[in-house]
Parts: structure tokens; sequence; C-alpha cells
């Protein structure tokens, strides 16, 4: 399936890193979401019921990143895609996150990774 729902940018704050000053401190995370989803029958349908919730799935983001207190984004990036997966039934997803600032010469660094259903 190449059917997708699309997420760029979301912005969360949370705890992250691991330097002891990124411990006491809330920081900006940037989130792309690229969401398997079938939408053939939305489509054909006009009916939003068959739609993946986008509003629902960037809430579920920002409440789980939002509450957590990650040392690496790679973690960070791992139970989204795993929560994702399991709280919308999604067939496969991509999640990419990315951390303004964390090198002065970049805008950002981030990791990015790519999860199916088995």
């Amino acid at each position: 399936m190449s059917d997708r729902v699309l997420i760029q940018n979301l912005k969360v704050a949370t705890v992250i890193g691991v330097l002891d000053w990124e411990r006491e401190v809330r920081q900006e995370l940037l989130l792309d979401l690229n969401l398997e989803w079938d939408q053939q029958k939305a489509a054909s349908t006009d009916d939003v019921r068959y739609c993946l919730d986008y509003a629902a799935v960037s809430q579920w983001v920002i409440s789980h990143l939002g509450g957590a207190q990650y040392h690496l984004i790679e973690t960070a990036a791992e139970e989204i895609a795993r929560g994702l997966m399991k709280a919308f039934a999604l067939p496969s997803i991509e999640v990419t996150v990315k951390k303004p600032g964390a090198i002065p010469e970049a805008e950002w660094v981030g990791v990015s990774i790519r999860r199916e259903r088995r």
C-alpha cells in the first residue's frame, strides 16, 4: 500500500538529552510522521469516519512525549513508532525526530526510523 497520512514538524516540548542541564529543562523536538493508512474508503465515500484522525495522532504524540524523559532521540523515535502503531493499528510508520540547537552549527540533528507490522 502506498497511501500515507503526513504530519510535518509537530512541535513537542519534553525532557530530552544526556547532559545534566538537559535533564532540568524542557526542550522542543520536531517530529515528522509518515503513517501508512488505506484512504480508499474515505475517498470513495467522502466520510470522515474512515480517515486516520491526524489530530488524535498529534495529540497522542504530544501527550506521550510531553510526559516522557528520554536520554536519546533514538529512544523517543522508537517509542513513538511502537505506540502509534499499536494505538492506531497502523501497518507501517516512519518517524523522524529532530532536535533543534543540539549542535550550534546545524539547524537541527535528528534520527529517522521506519517500522512495519510483521
